[in-house]
C-alpha cells in the first residue's frame, strides 16, 4: 500500500486497483478494512453492479481518503451513485472524477452530495460533459460548503453565464475554498485561486478580475471605488500572467492544424481524444484527419480512445497543435 501524494495538500490517490483484483478491493472495502486508504481505478468499465457497491462501501467505510475513478465511462448513473454514497461519507479527502461522460444529470446529483458532505478537500471533475445546470448546481453548492479547498470543472460544457456564478460563489465562499479550476469551458473561463482581501492579499498582482458582466458596462476612464470592489470584484490570483488575453485552449471538437517538419505540407483534422494514455504519461490528443495521412484509427495497443477510418487518427502533444478559428 502506498503512501498518500501530498496528503495534506491534495490527497491523490496512487494506489492503482486492477480490473481482475476490482471485486476482491470491493470486499475489502466493504469489510471496512483498515489498509483500504486510497484506491485508482483507471481505463477499464466498472459495470453498474460494481458501482453500486462502490457506492454502499462509501457510505460505510470509515478508512478512505483518496478515491481516483478516471476514464470509466461511470456516465449520468454512475455519478448518481457516487454522489449518494458521498452524501454518507466521512473519511473521503480527495475523489477524481475526470473523463467519464458525466452530463448534467450526474454533475447536479454530486454537486448535491457536496450539502451533506463534509469531508472532501478536493473534488476532480475535468473533461466530462457538464453544462449550465451543472454549473449553477455547483455554484450554489460552494457558496455553502465550508470544505471543500479545490473544484476542477476543466474542460466541460459549462457556459459563461453559469462560470459567473461560480467565481461568484468563489469569492463569497466562507469556508476553505481556495482554487476553482474552468479552463477549457467558456471562451472567457479560466482558472483561478481566490486571494481574499485582506493581510494576506497579493498587492502585487493588478486588481482587474471584475466580473464579466461588470465589464461589459464599463467605460474607459471609469473609477471604482474599493468599497464597490469589494463588492463586485472576483478577486483572483491568476496562475499565469494576465497582462495580454490568452489563447482559447483546444477542445475536443476543435479543428486544428499540425504543422510537420520543414518541407512537409500542413495536416488539417479534429480534435476526437483528449486526456491521458495507457502508451505514454501526459495528456495526448486524438486527431482524426481528413485524408488517410494519420497512424492508426484511434485504437492503440487494443486499448479504443476514439474511433475513426483506418489511418485516419493520430495522437499528439497538445502544445503541437494550433487552433483553426
Amino acid at each position: 500500500m502506498s503512501v498518500l501524494a501530498g496528503e495534506r495538500d491534495r490527497n491523490i490517490a496512487e494506489t492503482y486497483v486492477a480490473k481482475e483484483h476490482m471485486s476482491q478491493y470491493l470486499q475489502k472495502l466493504l469489510a471496512n478494512d483498515t489498509s483500504c486508504t486510497e484506491c485508482r481505478v483507471l481505463g477499464f468499465e466498472l459495470s453498474p453492479e460494481e458501482l453500486q457497491t462502490l457506492a454502499y462501501a462509501l457510505t460505510e467505510n470509515k478508512h478512505m481518503k483518496a478515491l481516483s475513478l478516471d476514464h470509466l465511462k461511470i456516465g449520468d448513473d454512475g455519478a448518481k451513485h457516487i454522489a449518494q454514497g458521498i452524501c454518507y461519507n466521512q473519511s473521503l479527502t480527495f475523489l477524481s472524477l475526470r473523463w467519464n461522460n458525466i452530463g448534467n444529470e450526474g454533475g447536479v446529483a454530486l454537486a448535491e452530495a457536496l450539502h451533506y458532505n463534509t469531508t472532501i478537500k478536493h473534488l476532480v471533475l475535468s473533461f466530462n460533459r457538464l453544462g449550465h445546470s451543472a454549473g449553477k448546481a455547483f455554484a450554489t453548492a460552494i457558496t455553502a460548503n465550508n470544505t471543500l479547498e479545490s473544484l476542477e470543472l476543466k474542460w466541460n460544457q459549462i457556459d459563461d453565464e453559469a462560470g459567473d456564478l461560480l467565481l461568484d460563489a468563489l469569492s463569497n465562499n466562507k469556508g476553505s475554498l481556495s482554487t476553482l479550476l474552468l479552463g477549457g469551458n467558456g471562451s472567457s473561463l479560466r482558472n483561478t485561486r481566490k486571494d481574499g482581501i485582506g493581510k494576506n492579499a497579493n498587492r502585487s498582482k493588478s486588481m482587474r478580475f471584475l466580473s464579466r458582466r461588470q465589464e461589459g458596462k464599463k467605460t474607459e476612464g471609469t473609477t471604482v471605488s474599493l468599497e464597490q470592489l469589494r463588492r463586485d470584484v472576483v478577486t483572483l490570483q491568476i496562475e499565469e500572467d494576465d497582462s495580454v488575453p490568452a489563447p482559447r485552449e483546444i477542445q475536443v471538437g476543435d479543428l486544428v492544424e499540425v504543422t510537420g517538419d520543414v518541407g512537409q505540407p500542413v495536416r488539417k483534422g479534429k480534435v476526437r481524444y483528449l486526456g491521458p494514455t495507457q502508451f505514454a504519461p501526459g495528456t495526448w490528443a486524438g486527431i482524426e484527419f481528413e485524408g488517410p495521412i494519420g497512424k492508426n484509427n484511434g485504437t492503440v495497443d487494443g486499448i479504443q480512445y476514439f474511433s475513426c477510418a483506418p489511418m485516419h487518427g493520430s495522437f499528439l502533444k497538445p502544445d503541437k497543435l494550433v487552433l483553426v478559428e
